[in-house]
């Protein structure tokens, strides 16, 4: 199926019924306490600084991002076919959550956010907008060190722009790892990638807040899953934009430099069937080593 293909309803303000119904439908859980590498500061960000309500942040990404562009492409370009347990980390405004439930195939998504103001302002607004079975999506409050799921339940486990946040990034793909059942895939999406032409970038309006923005390179990404024990992979892929100029620039042929020139990658972990680890033991931990630019 294609997401991009589901029509974007116009809602009638924070109060729509649509919006109102999705809420009614999705669980809203609260998980156990936060661990310690949790981030206060980043936390009282996105509670208290974070200058969106619902309907903005679903124009910033189904309209101006076009995300579900972005998800049909990368699907088809990784290979992964949702199905059965889903769990997003760090789930934020829930667009993928929604996206997700929206497979057939895909039988529950748990949404995993430690701001419960995304969580309950922001994700009925992405369920509403696709139209999404909310009834599949629940919506659990806890930081994704500290998730309270069973290990070994996730068929898929993404994160959407995520993995970078993490205080201890060696720690939080072990959760990953975890998490994802034998046979089962872990997949990560828009992660800020540096290249030889991009050795940083602008942390936006987060940077005036705390340190929760980090900065990796390909290989460290690769890394990282490879040290909690995938067999991993990075994948060029391609963004989508609503602008002219930018549609433009990620058309062929300058996308198919996308990956070493922008770091337009995605991220996939593939578990042994047999539950251990896939890849060869690096030299060091993942989560000890520097966030270097090279």
């Amino acid at each position: 199926m294609r997401l991009s293909r589901r029509p974007l309803p116009d809602l009638d303000g924070l109060d729509d019924p649509r919006i109102v119904a999705a809420a009614a439908r999705s669980p809203l859980v609260r998980g156990p306490t936060f661990s310690e590498h949790a981030d206060a500061a980043e936390l009282e960000f996105r509670e208290e600084h974070e200058p969106y309500d619902g309907l903005e942040v679903g124009e910033i990404f189904f309209r101006r991002k076009r995300v579900l562009d972005y998800l049909d492409y990368t699907l088809a370009r990784t290979g992964i076919e949702p199905a059965g347990d889903v769990v997003e980390l760090g789930a934020g405004s829930c667009w993928l959550s929604a996206a997700l439930s929206c497979f057939p195939a895909v039988e529950h998504v748990i949404a995993v956010e430690f701001s419960e103001r995304r969580l309950v302002s922001f994700g009925p607004v992405s369920l509403a907008l696709l139209d999404a079975p909310a009834e599949k999506v629940e919506r659990r409050i806890a930081d994704f060190y500290r998730h309270g799921l069973e290990p070994a339940s996730a068929d898929l486990v993404v994160l959407d722009a995520a993995f970078h946040h993490a205080s201890d990034p060696g720690r939080l793909a072990e959760v990953v790892f975890e998490l994802t059942k034998p046979g089962g895939s872990a997949l990560l999406l828009r992660e800020p990638t540096l290249t030889f032409l991009t050795q940083s970038r602008d942390h936006g309006i987060e940077a005036a807040h705390g340190d929760f923005e980090h900065e990796y390179n390909r290989r460290q990404y690769v890394e990282f899953l490879e040290g909690a024990g995938f067999r991993a992979r990075s994948v060029g892929v391609r963004w989508f934009h609503a602008s002219g100029m930018r549609r433009v620039l990620y058309r062929p042929p300058l996308t198919w430099l996308s990956g070493p020139l922008r770091g337009q990658y995605a991220y996939v972990g593939r578990k042994s069937s047999s539950g251990g680890s896939s890849a060869l033991p690096l030299a060091t931990s993942a989560s000890a080593r520097t966030k270097s630019s090279g």
